[in-house]
């Protein structure tokens, strides 16, 4: 009987200098399977080049509206963590443009780059038929908020590659953004897919799930909710 041998492959990455994007980052660089990892970004990642610079590749695009010019060309696998850092001070236009139009493109040129598998952070509660509301505005968990991850998501979909897992986390232990009273919300009285976990486990569930549906030539949509549930890399 014989063993399927684990592929090689190329990772792109946009989001990477983010709290989620850093660790999955960092899991990649553990996997001997992984070759290359792109990270697309406004600005020169000097720092998380340095983590090894045989490796890492900085594709710079500046503003991140236009990829046009973006070469991702050899990708296998792409991940995206990009969220605007401060949602709750963010205008309705300019979180629509961060956390879907963007990642949206990111999707499409991806899928024209030949990449098979897909991953997408969006958030809990996404929905794009949820609406804005003037007492939580566009706060996370917020009906606009909700509303412009669903958009992502309903854009990346759209961008029809072989496999998407579109993982939904709740709070964001370890990250900066996160409120602190969210944070101490223990989650033995929370749903599962309200569930909170750390940034470096939820990095870690999204790309081992992703990289084994990879190995595995898995296709289709796959959605899961809730920190601990992303986690477990399932």
């Amino acid at each position: 009987m014989s063993t399927m041998q684990a592929k090689k492959y190329v990772a792109a990455v946009l989001g990477g200098s983010g709290s989620v994007g850093q660790h999955v980052l960092k899991t990649l660089l553990k996997d001997s399977q992984c070759n290359k990892i792109i990270l697309l970004s406004r600005r020169e990642l000097n720092d998380l080049k340095a983590l090894d610079p045989t490796r890492i590749h900085v594709e710079v695009c500046n503003p991140l509206d236009d990829m046009s010019k973006v070469d991702l060309s050899g990708t296998n696998v792409a991940f995206c963590t990009l969220g605007h850092g401060s949602s709750r001070i963010a205008t309705k236009d300019d979180l629509l443009r961060v956390d879907a139009t963007i990642p949206g493109q990111f999707a499409t040129t991806c899928k024209a780059a030949g990449v098979t598998h897909y991953c997408l952070m969006t958030a809990a509660g996404s929905n794009e038929n949820a609406e804005w509301s003037f007492i939580t505005k566009s706060a996370a968990g917020g009906g606009w908020y909700n509303h412009v991850k669903g958009v992502a998501e309903r854009l990346t979909v759209e961008a029809g590659m072989p496999y998407t897992y579109i993982a939904q986390p709740a709070t964001l232990l370890g990250s900066p953004h996160s409120p602190r009273i969210a944070t101490m919300i223990p989650n033995a009285i929370l749903p599962m897919k309200y569930s909170s976990a750390n940034v470096a486990d939820i990095a870690n569930g999204m790309v081992m799930k992703t990289i084994n549906a990879f190995q595995e030539d898995r296709t289709g949509v796959e959605t899961i909710s809730g920190g601990i549930p992303i986690s477990q890399g399932k």
